[in-house]
């Protein structure tokens, strides 16, 4: 009984801090149920009872001094027993009776509580009849049985007089009795209220109100951890105002410090006077969990069972401290776990920390946790610390690789250079680096690592490591150096010497000063007793690369895919280039595309055989060039986006040039010839020469196509020499695309160089003789040598073989140009004209299309450019595919005039669509577009939209 009493005044101090006002007279976020209030009042038939849950501090008490407040404005009599201030007690009959100025109970005898709620609705019922009363009731958590009891019946047996309720108790306190009473009433009509956390604005104004200032994003971030309770809050913004935590200027607040003030403490210790050491024990354990946490994890943790632990979570659960969701348990605020974390000591913090961290480890599938965990209690001096730490990043290495890397770098961190681990661990991070994408990290940690290494043999497999991460960065001369100077060391172990030989051969497949290595790859092969399969697989690619370079395109082939077939068992885990992507864009190069596919989804595997190094943007680089040949130029703009982004984030220039490469061929194929003409000078910072697939002479001829398309033959005529004069060296720029022959075939003679022309053709009809298997080839060279010749069943011959719609389309255009010139053939012109445009559509090549129509109609033919789509009569969304690109033009800053000279098409047509665009937005000028532009620039492509022939919208 003494402690019913002792735990009854520790309530009534809270209560009369959660009953506080922030501001006088002010009510946040309770507009709905103040409004509940007012309807009950005027309430005439039915019940006139309102019931009132909520956690402690969450405004229960503020909400019913409200409501006396209305009631009196309204003419009520109030009859609240707190009113009185000797009276902060739980509610019971008496204390109603005094309030109500009803004379002392009579001498005790049997049935005198029952006395007591007849004197009760008797003394109700009198002053009801002079006047309408507001019963309040706070705090039936704390009232004892008679008074639970009595309140079940007394509202109904006063029905029929003017007497309202409003009865309030603490969420999920007080027992059975409170529960029945409110099921109870309200299953006889009465409105129940369970007053919830604060809306985001309600904090916002109530934070706003308490500090006088508006809040910057620091403080909102720190009263969001209030979780909408109002003493939490309050007392948590008056805390950091009374210890000067908040700097007020020019009507803004923000953080100057961000500990937690005293204040919010003591509010939070208040909450757990009344638990157990064994429950308070248990709620620290909780809060280093987290947010949520498993009671499963928790009992092993303390050493006891689930079953032992249920005690001390139905007394936290009482509290409103946490809450049970389907599968944990939860905070309801981060200020009270916060504030329980703070009060732990700092050696007992980290010591459970790691405590936790194993735990977490051993139940399994919190591996992520479990690493924070032990790297929040992870000390030096403590090896079996460091131990849950290798385990861990073990663990995450495929699903999270970086978060493997921080662990593996924090035990290094704690690791004494000359602890036998220290070198172990040294290349666990640097793997687990390489693995997370993070090459320029990976490269610097080497680099540092190399001065405390003890010993040759660690040197050696660090610079082998640290040879294999350079080439995807673009410096592969470094690469080569690196490697040489790693078997130049002595007494090298047969596996370290193996590895460094693969990175070397890696190193140097792109170089041009590449006769040693393909020397040495082809000792490798003649060798009886080959050490390793990887060192095998190296020296293929390195021999496959040359025959492509040379122009053996087939035996290059054969190479590549022996290599393909091997690179699964061969053991090797390095930063190394898959074979298969070689393959794959080489087949790709050659048009082969069905093999293409099928490697990029058998021979690697996906993402995932690839492995997420500093080669991995590789897959969707060679996935972009597929999408480019096969007609998808918008995919494979997204592809090489993507690509790209992955490149530079994780420091692969050398695949980010090519990614934009693929880009800027790609966009210049829909039409975009200024994001072509951004993206062309790619290559120039890539660090150096670069193998196949990455092969930087195809920024080459992108860059020379790019610049006639913009500024016409003329000017591509150096990009044009260069191109050829690596002729006499290798043939890689006639490989990389099908038309690049014929290009550069028509582009020396607009320029008057026959001699460039016929280079170029005699390099095409001698790689065409030397891969008598490969269509692509011959039909290039057919194609070259009828442009060069004026020959139509040549250029014919060449569009019905290439293998893609593009190649065959570029034919079939030349075709058309030269039947026009010759007179006399309009019929047959305009038939290869229209075979052209079938093509390019089929290829989405949109600029070239346009190109074609734009030829018709000057021969008096019209093509239209139909489009089907559902689309709204204004905003963005309602602009056609033309109209969008115009406007994306506009906003790149181009006049009518060079918009219509990109897109093929009149001014007055450019014209037309700017004035439906202005409409269609409702904008009137230019600089009001560029911003409508950058506002949908990530809107993706409508998926709806289809050509069609009886369209109704024509372009």
């Amino acid at each position: 009984m003494r402690r019913r009493s002792r735990n009854r005044r520790n309530h009534g101090h809270v209560a009369r801090m959660e009953g506080r006002p922030p501001t006088r007279g002010a009510t946040f976020g309770r507009q709905r149920e103040q409004a509940s209030i007012g309807e009950l009042l005027t309430r005439v038939d039915g019940p006139r009872v309102m019931l009132v849950e909520g956690e402690p501090g969450i405004g229960r008490t503020r909400l019913l001094e409200e409501a006396a407040r209305i009631a009196a404005e309204e003419g009520f009599s109030v009859v609240d027993p707190d009113t009185a201030p000797e009276l902060r007690r739980p509610a019971d009959l008496e204390s109603l009776l005094s309030v109500l100025d009803e004379p002392g109970p009579p001498s005790p005898s049997a049935g005198g509580q029952d006395r007591s709620a007849e004197r009760l609705r008797v003394a109700l019922e009198r002053r009801a009849r002079s006047t309408s009363l507001l019963v309040v009731l706070d705090d039936l958590d704390w009232a004892d049985p008679e008074t639970l009891l009595a309140l079940r019946t007394l509202p109904s047996r006063l029905a029929s007089s003017p007497v309202w309720w409003i009865l309030a108790r603490r969420t999920g306190s007080g027992g059975a009795e409170p529960d029945r009473l409110f099921s109870r009433l309200k299953a006889r009509g009465a409105v129940l209220f369970q007053l919830r956390p604060l809306p985001d604005e309600a904090v916002f104004e109530l934070v706003t109100a308490t500090l006088g200032a508006c809040p910057e994003a620091d403080l909102r971030v720190l009263a969001d951890k209030a979780g909408g309770n109002p003493l939490l809050l309050l007392e948590l913004m008056n805390g950091l105002l009374e210890e000067g935590c908040v700097v007020t200027a020019r009507g803004h607040a923000r953080l100057s410090a961000s500990r937690l003030p005293e204040r919010a403490r003591l509010v939070v210790q208040g909450r757990l006077e009344d638990l157990d050491p064994e429950a308070r024990r248990l709620l620290e354990v909780a809060a280093l969990l987290g947010p949520a946490f498993h009671p499963l994890v928790a009992a092993d943790l303390l050493g006891i069972t689930p079953s032992e632990l249920l005690p001390s979570l139905e007394a936290i659960l009482a509290t409103e401290l946490l809450a049970a969701h389907e599968d944990a348990l939860v905070f309801r605020h981060d200020l009270v776990r916060e504030s329980l974390i703070t009060d732990i000591p700092g050696p007992v913090r980290q010591a459970l920390h790691v405590q936790i961290g194993r735990t977490l480890l051993e139940h399994g599938g919190r591996v992520k946790a479990a690493a924070a965990h032990l790297m929040a209690g992870a000390v030096s001096g403590v090896p079996e610390v460091l131990q849950s730490l290798d385990r861990a990043s073990a663990q995450m290495v495929d699903t999270d690789p970086a978060v493997a890397a921080e662990l593996t770098q924090r035990a290094l961190e704690l690791t004494e250079p000359a602890d036998p681990l220290w070198f172990a661990r040294t290349m666990t991070a640097m793997r687990t680096l390489v693995t997370a994408g993070d090459l320029m990290g990976a490269a610097e940690f080497a680099e540092a690592a190399l001065d405390q290494c003890a010993s040759g043999p660690s040197t050696a497999e660090l610079l082998t490591a640290l040879s294999f991460v350079l080439v995807p960065m673009g410096q592969a001369a470094k690469a080569s150096d690196t490697a040489k100077a790693v078997l130049d060391m002595p007494d090298l172990t047969d596996e370290v010497r193996d590895r460094a030989e693969l990175a070397l051969l890696q190193a140097e497949v792109g170089l041009q000063e590449g006769g040693s290595a393909l020397e040495r790859a082809r000792e490798i092969l003649k060798a009886a007793d080959v050490p390793g399969r990887g060192l095998m697989t190296g020296a293929l690619i390195v021999l496959a690369v040359n025959d492509w370079d040379k122009g053996d395109l087939i035996g290059a082939l054969d190479l590549t895919r022996t290599g393909v077939r091997q690179v699964s068992n061969d053991g090797v885990h390095e930063c190394r280039l898959h074979p298969g992507l070689i393959l794959a864009s080489f087949l790709v190069d050659v048009r082969l595309m069905d093999e293409a596919r099928r490697t990029m989804v058998l021979e690697t595997g996906g993402a995932e055989g690839i492995g997420r190094d500093g080669w991995a943007a590789g897959s969707a680089i060679v996935r972009s060039r597929i999408d480019l040949a096969e007609g998808r130029p918008e995919e494979a703009i997204r592809g090489a986006r993507a690509a790209l982004e992955a490149a530079d984030a994780v420091g692969a220039r050398l695949l980010g040039a090519c990614a934009r490469s693929t880009l800027s061929i790609a966009a210049l194929r829909s039409g975009d010839l200024e994001t072509a003409a951004e993206h062309s000078l790619g290559g120039k910072d890539a660090g150096g020469p670069a193998s196949p697939p990455f092969d930087l002479t195809r920024s080459e001829l992108i860059r020379a196509q790019v610049t006639e398309a913009r500024d016409g033959p003329r000017a591509a005529l150096p990009g044009v020499s260069r191109l050829l004069d690596g002729l006499a060296t290798h043939n890689r720029v006639l490989i990389c695309d099908p038309t690049a022959a014929a290009w550069l075939v028509r582009t020396a003679v607009a320029v008057g160089e026959p001699g460039h022309a016929e280079k170029a053709v005699a390099a095409a009809d001698r790689l065409a003789d030397m891969n008598p298997g490969l269509p692509s080839l011959s039909a290039a060279a057919e194609h070259a040598r009828g442009l060069l010749h004026g020959d139509p069943d040549l250029l014919r011959h060449a569009g019905a073989e290439h293998a893609d719609h593009w190649s065959s389309a570029s034919a079939y255009e030349d075709l058309g140009l030269l039947l026009s010139g010759l007179g006399g053939a309009r019929g047959r012109t305009i038939q290869w004209f229209d075979e052209a445009l079938s093509r390019y559509a089929a290829a989405g090549a949109e600029r070239d299309a346009a190109r074609i129509r734009g030829r018709l109609r000057r021969m008096g033919e019209r093509r239209r450019h139909w489009e089907r789509r559902d689309r709204p009569v204004t905003g963005w969304a309602s602009l056609t595919g033309t109209e969008q690109r115009i406007s994306g033009l506009v906003s790149q800053g181009l006049t009518n005039q060079r918009i219509a000279d990109q897109l093929f098409v009149s001014v007055h047509t450019v014209a037309f669509h700017l004035r439906q665009v202005f409409r269609k937005l409702d904008i009137r000028s230019r600089v009001e577009l560029a911003r409508q532009v950058l506002e949908h620039s990530d809107d993706p492509p409508d998926a709806h939209t289809k050509k069609s022939s009886d369209g109704p919208e024509a372009e």
